[in-house]
């Protein structure tokens, strides 16, 4: 029976702040960030709890609200945990771990490797970069070592980092 006087026999301060803290707590679990919700509800629910044990509790059901608490954080803490990493949180970019350059970024293109010896023309100045008509397709290109003019034969020397390196070429 000292388990349910717990509760019945609570003020309607203490029920405001542990429901108000609660219910912030919950707010931060699906808004994390250690901001507004999550300091005022932890400090409600502390408020809570001294105000209940202030009206006569002993020690046993002290304890056992604590205890209560604690499992309620621990249980908001571990789905928040879960959240991030499976759930909700994981699909937001609060938790964004992934990189928005590719993975194959310096891997070099099998196409790309294919064009090696190739030869076309440049469609613009290539004063370092600019872009080349190779095999029938547009491609970026850099000029190494020269200016190239537009319309100027080219050849495809290496391709480094997905880039494709061309020098001025003489039919």
């Amino acid at each position: 029976m000292e388990f349910v006087e717990i509760f019945t026999e609570m003020s309607w301060i203490s029920a405001l702040l542990l429901s108000v803290g609660l219910i912030f707590i919950i707010v931060e679990v699906f808004v994390p960030g250690f901001g507004f919700f999550g300091i005022s509800g932890i400090i409600a629910v502390i408020a809570g709890i001294i105000v209940r044990i202030c009206q006569g509790l002993n020690l046993t059901q002290s304890l056992t609200l604590i205890l209560l608490v604690l499992g309620f954080f621990i249980v908001a803490f571990v789905f928040m945990i879960y959240s991030a990493r499976f759930g909700i949180l994981g699909r937001t970019g609060l938790f964004e771990t992934r990189s928005t350059i590719s993975k194959d970024y310096n891997k070099t293109d099998k196409e790309l490797k294919k064009l090696v010896g190739k030869s076309g023309r440049a469609l613009g100045v290539l004063n370092l970069g600019g872009k080349a008509k190779i095999n029938g397709k547009i491609y970026d290109v850099v000029s190494i070592n020269s200016y190239i003019e537009e319309g100027a034969h080219i050849k495809v020397v290496e391709i480094k980092d997905n880039t494709i390196m061309v020098r001025k070429w003489f039919e």
